[in-house]
């Protein structure tokens, strides 16, 4: 049972090597070649199967102590916070293109814009915080 994941583990590694070396030897048109769906279908199989090992790796370890589910609910309730604050911040409106753009849309993209800024804001005080509080603790 030791060995199941990482069999599983050279398999998803020979098929990623084995579609990136089509991708690069298989001449192809960039807008109309099915061969470009299929790697995209790859990518998109490699980032669901990692985000289900996450929350499964996640789910275990959170459930296993009193203070993990609580460390849970902590994060929901920040994630809540901010898509919240994220989206009263964001104005929405209707934008004159040519393309289907409702105020929805448009909408949704700021809140997304704004949760993107917080939380970059956010990396960058941690990363200076850190590098602060580390400095001050080292003298």
């Amino acid at each position: 049972m030791k060995k199941l994941p990482k069999i599983i583990e050279l398999v998803l590694l020979v098929l990623s090597v084995v579609v990136i070396v089509a991708f690069f030897v298989m001449p192809h048109a960039v807008t109309t070649d099915p061969a470009i769906e299929m790697y995209l279908y790859w990518a998109y199989f490699l980032v669901a199967l990692s985000v289900v090992v996450l929350l499964g790796f996640l789910l275990v370890k959170t459930f296993s102590s009193k203070k993990g589910i609580i460390r849970l609910l902590a994060l929901l309730v920040g994630i809540v916070v901010l898509v919240g604050v994220s989206f009263l911040l964001s104005k929405g409106g209707d934008i004159p293109t040519s393309v289907a753009y409702t105020e929805q849309t448009s909408k949704f993209c700021d809140t997304a814009l704004h949760m993107l800024y917080i939380m970059l804001g956010a990396a960058v005080v941690a990363l200076f915080g850190t590098a602060v509080f580390n400095a001050i603790r080292n003298r």
